[in-house]
């Protein structure tokens, strides 16, 4: 049966407290020894169909239970924090580029440096603290979808030696590439780090734009090349035919659990 356990934290970039929803193995109760743990954004999108956006979860869940029966994977821990109204704020580093702000009159992102240091200093130290965790490298993950994806990259990145394994759904890089991959560029990343890296040949976030698709495609094969240039041996990128939605990820999720376990 399905075992999430809901928290909050404060968060200083909302002056509140957020939402963290932790699903545990199924025996977690029984078992009484400790597991790997995977972060994930968009928390409220990632077990449950009612609460997710487009009413649509990743059914994480139900992949994972799948993949343990089949013996193609382990059991983890995995901890979804909640977006909020400040998501294009808190998933970016940096401003939007002036290319998106001319574009769609807006001016957002900045406050993914606070986001960061909230999931590495508050939300990792609790999980470790109240629950029975591997705490150590090689059993840390973080993960996430389109701008969950970007800031998934940049916390690996930023903070070397604590996630090891690295989900990028979707990447929406184009948020402000050229900050994203100078700060990758002149980052020294620990070669032992392994990306997931899975994008849709169909995706777009504005049907305006025809060709969005490509758009995604390039922030994706971008990623992976650099990441390449930069002696990151075990890099596993997937192209589908799929958009960008949840349903898309939850396809793919399956493969990125697999590619964790380093099953075949």
């Amino acid at each position: 049966m399905k075992k999430i356990e809901i928290t909050s934290l404060f968060i200083p970039t909302t002056n509140n407290q957020r939402t963290i929803r932790i699903l545990l193995p199924d025996k977690y109760d029984e078992n009484k020894k400790s597991y790997p743990v995977l972060y994930m954004h968009d928390g409220q999108n990632l077990f449950e169909d009612d609460i997710a956006y487009g009413g649509h979860s990743w059914k994480i869940y139900e992949t994972l239970h799948m993949l343990i029966e089949k013996n193609l994977a382990s059991e983890i821990i995995i901890v979804g924090i909640d977006n909020s109204n400040l998501r294009l704020f808190e998933y970016s580093p940096w401003k939007a580029s002036n290319e998106i702000k001319i574009r769609d009159a807006i001016d957002v992102g900045g406050l993914g440096d606070v986001y960061a240091d909230f999931i590495v200093n508050h939300v990792k130290p609790f999980i470790d603290k109240n629950y029975r965790t591997m705490n150590d490298y090689q059993n840390t993950m973080i993960a996430g979808s389109s701008m969950g994806a970007y800031i998934s990259c940049y916390i690996a990145i930023k903070y070397p030696n604590i996630f090891m394994n690295v989900g990028v759904f979707s990447l929406a890089s184009w948020f402000n590439e050229e900050s994203f991959l100078e700060f990758i560029e002149q980052a020294e990343i620990d070669p032992h780090q392994r990306y997931f890296i899975s994008i849709g040949r169909n995706e777009s976030s504005n049907q305006s734009i025809t060709d969005f698709n490509t758009i995604y495609l390039q922030n994706s094969r971008h990623l992976c090349s650099l990441l390449k240039h930069k002696d990151i041996g075990d890099v596993l990128y997937i192209e589908t035919d799929d958009q960008h939605n949840e349903l898309a990820w939850q396809k793919v999720f399956a493969d990125f659990i697999r590619f964790i376990n380093k099953k075949s």
